[in-house]
C-alpha cells in the first residue's frame, strides 16, 4: 500500500515539470521538492507543494490536480488526464503516452531526468510519487504567480487537523468547514 502511494505521489510531481518548464520561461532549473513535500525552483521561490493525500497544490494552497488510484495524474478543473504512471514506478508518461520523465534514486532524493536524459530536478525520496505534478505547473501558472505562500494554511479541519485549507474551504475527508487555527 506505502508503496502505491510513493509510486502515486512520483507520478504526480514528475508530470508537473513540462508545465513549469514550457509555460513559464522565467523558472529556472533545478526544480526540488523537498521533505515537507514544498515544490521550489533553483532560486528558493516556493512555486507549490504536494501533500501525502496525493494533491498537488499552487503557492496559494489551491489544488490544481492529483494522482487517482490507477496511477494517473488528473487535473482538478477539468478532470482531465494529464498523465500517467509506468508499472516500474521510475517512468511516466504523458497523456499521449510518449515517455515524460524518469527517476533514478540516490538515496534520501532522487533525480529526475526528461525523456532526453537530462536532469531537470530533484525529489525528497518520500515524495518521488509525487514528481510528476511538476507537469502542472507548466501547464497552468505563470511567471507572476512564483511568491512564496503568504502563510501555511490558516484553517484546519476540527475532526481531521492534517487537512488544512483557507476561509471557506471545507475538509475533503468529511466535508465539514474548516476553522480558523
Amino acid at each position: 500500500m506505502k508503496t502505491i502511494h510513493v509510486k502515486n505521489i512520483l507520478l504526480l510531481i514528475i508530470l508537473m515539470i513540462p508545465t513549469v518548464l514550457l509555460a513559464q520561461a522565467n523558472y529556472k532549473q533545478p526544480f526540488n521538492i523537498a521533505k515537507d513535500g514544498m515544490i521550489t525552483d533553483a532560486a528558493g521561490t516556493t512555486i507549490g507543494s504536494v501533500t501525502k493525500e496525493n494533491i498537488v497544490k499552487d503557492h496559494k494552497g489551491h489544488k490544481i490536480a492529483f494522482v487517482d488510484g490507477e496511477g494517473s495524474l488528473i487535473d482538478a478543473h477539468t478532470n482531465k488526464k494529464m498523465g500517467r504512471m509506468g508499472k516500474d514506478g521510475k517512468t511516466y508518461y504523458n497523456a499521449n503516452g510518449e515517455i515524460y520523465l524518469t527517476v533514478k534514486d540516490k538515496g534520501e532524493t532522487c533525480e529526475i531526468y526528461d525523456a532526453s536524459g537530462k536532469k531537470i530536478g530533484d525529489v525528497h525520496s518520500s515524495y518521488k510519487g509525487m514528481a510528476c505534478g511538476l507537469h502542472c505547473f507548466e501547464n497552468g501558472l505563470d511567471a507572476n504567480m512564483q511568491k512564496k505562500p503568504v502563510s501555511a494554511a490558516a484553517y484546519v479541519c476540527p475532526m481531521h487537523p492534517e487537512i488544512t485549507g483557507k476561509e471557506g474551504d471545507s475538509c475533503s475527508k468529511c466535508h465539514m468547514k474548516l476553522v480558523k487555527k
